[in-house]
């Protein structure tokens, strides 16, 4: 019988810096890797602070589920913990260290698609939006992240620093619609939008923290995920190229999910790269996969048959 088991990062003591909020989306992931666990038959992991000890429990493992959005609290560590799951011979899901890697890195990520002739926002362009460079799931994103000055641009910057200990990215605010394309195994699955309510003002057209995690709030009801997006034919080809040749460039493999913006004049920008997305419930994944008519079960399976054919030798 496989061995199978779910390793998530339980790290949120070492988090201090996230508001309340922030932190149920950090805890949430507890949530999926428990609801896998029992769906699979697996040994939930909990990755804490003695990294050697949990590397040498996962190699009992056949394959490992991995879940880890950073490790010790730091983000960027979620490429480390992917590589020392390589290097110790464990199979595990997910995209690969170097992916993980370019993707985790916004700045740099966003550098690699421009030169590859990816439409992404440009640099520093008013009005831009302001947040942190390094994170996912709407951390330190809300209205104010939208500046219209230079004065602003720089006020914000400065608190993501300080606040989110890392640099910040800004680039240009497209106004418009907003489309996530979710990815498997190089396949794109339906296109899903963000639908805004029409009372919403431009500057609070985005999905931050309180639109993903603040249950009730103005803003979570405000934006509303439609999946499979109302858009024709040819803006759906246009997303699963723009987002294939993102996953050429950065060479994503496994499940990843894309977040582009349409300018009023029906441009479209890859806006974000979500190596290893959200696939707890009610997420923008998995309305994806039921779009698609693939069951949860079936999807782990297709990770877990991947995972198996890039074991490391």
């Amino acid at each position: 019988m496989e061995r199978l088991a779910v390793a998530f990062n339980d790290d949120l003591h070492r988090k201090p810096h996230l508001n309340e909020i922030e932190r149920l989306g950090e805890a949430e992931v507890l949530d999926t890797a428990t609801e896998i666990a029992e769906l699979l038959g697996a040994e939930l992991v909990p990755v804490r602070d003695d990294l050697p000890a949990t590397l040498r429990a996962l190699q009992r493992y056949d394959v490992v589920i991995n879940l880890c959005e950073g490790v010790l609290g730091n983000p960027r560590f979620e490429m480390n913990f992917a590589l020392a799951l390589e290097m110790a011979g464990i199979a595990f899901t997910g995209c690969d260290p170097l992916a993980t890697a370019l993707c985790i890195d916004k700045l740099r990520a966003k550098s690699l698609l421009a030169a590859a002739g990816v439409p992404v926002p440009r640099a520093n362009v008013l009005p831009a939006i302001v947040k942190p460079s390094r994170e996912d799931a709407g951390i330190g994103i809300d209205a104010t992240s939208i500046v219209t000055t230079n004065a602003e641009r720089d006020s914000k910057v400065r608190e993501i620093e300080a606040t989110y200990r890392q640099p910040a990215l800004v680039e240009q605010f497209i106004d418009g619609r907003e489309f996530n394309q979710a990815m498997l195994l190089g396949k794109p699955l339906p296109p899903g939008e963000v639908v805004f309510a029409d009372d919403l003002a431009p500057h609070e057209r985005v999905v931050g923290w309180k639109a993903k995690w603040a249950a009730g709030s103005r803003e979570d009801l405000a934006t509303v995920n439609r999946t499979p997006a109302d858009v024709d034919d040819a803006t759906r080809e246009r997303i699963a190229a723009i987002c294939s040749a993102a996953e050429r460039t950065l060479g994503i493999g496994g499940y990843c999910r894309f977040d582009l913006r349409q300018s009023r004049d029906g441009e479209l920008f890859l806006v974000d790269v979500n190596p290893n997305p959200d696939i707890g419930r009610g997420t923008g994944y998995r309305k994806a996969l039921d779009a698609a008519g693939i069951a949860f079960s079936d999807f782990l399976g297709t990770l877990i048959m991947a995972a198996r054919l890039r074991r490391p030798s």
